[in-house]
């Protein structure tokens, strides 16, 4: 028998065997395969032609299968798939994209590819193994390495992504674990960077977004500083859930300088914690506090910026007059953030004017106030971030009918 050609409701099959004679004679198969399924429908996926071309080997009981896998969508695959009658059927699925072809082969390959999810460069690697037994669940295991990847999440962008993921599916259960994951840089408007990254998740596969988390470790440079999550186990399905951040030696310098107000400044370092809260209604802060380390630092504020906070009355001038050249040695502040996206800080100053150390000391508390997505949308159509994230920017805020200047 030379070869089997079969096409059967658009599903195209073509078996060529090379040097084998009859099946019935001989009982070992061992000859190059040609598959062809003209439209695969699958809720995972999106419809469209594939092919595979390869070779058999083995016996109709064990046959093995060996070649590669092709989509319309550009995506190719070399696979294994061993099939032993009655006992089982495993595959292994090696698969690698590069650059632009990332964002362009999955999302035309996978039906739920996140509109807002795109990936200009970097490698992609991943090694996928599946098992199927009788009367045993579906068992699949991945491993995905990460090698600069960069691109957008919506209008965040992140830069060089590398490390190792493990994905298992057993029983019912999805586990996904980092080895090393590391970020050069997040950026919304605000960079925030590198990122490191050691945390598994485990969740029941009907219920994906209801896992447990469980961080060992979670660290980010910040300004010149750092921030951390400390380790613990965060059960998604509690609502809401809690991820205290802490924050250590962050420059008051750089945080003024991508504040977008015109002759704000000032010096020293920050540490503080601030409790974050995630739910159906959003992301929230309550109660969270920063302040100052010894021995402070100076502080510079515009005096029509201060006499816009603090009034023009005569008892205010000698206020206005210090603070725009101030040495503070106590900066505390009290964070609360709602899920509207409005930002309270509780602030309390104590110093006096720099250059006068003599003066009667100034103790300050104050109440501001900001719109936090305003104020990453002015960054963001600043030019901080990128041109593909203006661009992004500019294109929300023409379809909802907004001001797109800064």
């Amino acid at each position: 028998m030379k070869g089997i050609h079969v096409n059967l409701g658009g599903v195209n099959l073509a078996v060529n065997f090379a040097g084998i004679g009859s099946l019935a004679e001989r009982s070992t198969v061992s000859g190059n395969v040609r598959l062809r399924v003209a439209e695969l429908k699958h809720p995972q996926l999106k419809t469209q032609g594939w092919q595979f071309e390869g070779r058999a080997t083995g016996t109709l009981a064990d046959l093995t299968l060996q070649g590669r896998v092709r989509a319309d969508s550009g995506l190719v695959a070399d696979v294994v798939i061993r099939n032993v009658t009655g006992e089982f059927l495993a595959g292994r699925f090696v698969l690698n994209l590069s650059g632009e072809q990332i964002q362009q082969v999955l999302a035309a390959t996978l039906a739920d590819w996140p509109e807002l999810l795109e990936v200009s460069r970097g490698e992609v690697r991943s090694v996928s193994t599946v098992r199927i037994e009788p009367d045993t669940p579906f068992a699949l295991e991945s491993q995905f390495e990460l090698e600069g990847v960069s691109g957008l999440i919506g209008t965040t962008a992140v830069t060089d992504l590398h490390g190792q993921l493990r994905v298992s599916l057993e029983e019912g259960q999805i586990t996904a674990r980092t080895s090393d994951l590391t970020i050069a840089k997040i950026n919304s408007g605000i960079g925030i960077g590198p990122l490191r990254l050691f945390a598994d998740y485990r969740a029941p596969l009907a219920e994906l977004f209801a896992g447990v988390l469980n961080i060992q470790q979670a660290t980010a440079e910040f300004l010149d500083g750092r921030v951390r999550v400390a380790p613990r186990s965060i059960d998604l399905s509690e609502d809401p859930w809690s991820l205290p951040i802490e924050a250590y030696d962050v420059s008051l310098a750089k945080l003024l300088q991508v504040y977008p107000a015109e002759g704000l400044s000032g010096t020293g370092q920050l540490t503080g914690r601030i409790p974050v809260t995630v739910g159906s209604a959003g992301i929230e802060v309550a109660g969270g506090r920063m302040a100052a380390e010894s021995p402070g630092g100076i502080l510079r504020l515009p005096a029509e910026r201060l006499k816009a906070m603090l009034g023009s009355s005569q008892g205010m001038e000698q206020v206005v007059e210090a603070l725009q050249n101030f040495h503070y040695k106590v900066l505390n502040s009290t964070i609360d953030y709602d899920s509207k996206g409005r930002l309270v800080l509780g602030l309390r100053l104590e110093g006096q004017k720099a250059s006068d150390r003599r003066e009667q000391p100034i103790v300050l508390n104050l109440n501001l106030e900001e719109d936090i997505p305003a104020l990453l949308t002015s960054l963001q159509l600043s030019g901080r971030v990128n041109e593909a994230v203006t661009e992004r920017v500019r294109e929300r805020l023409k379809q909802t009918g907004q001001e797109t200047a800064p």
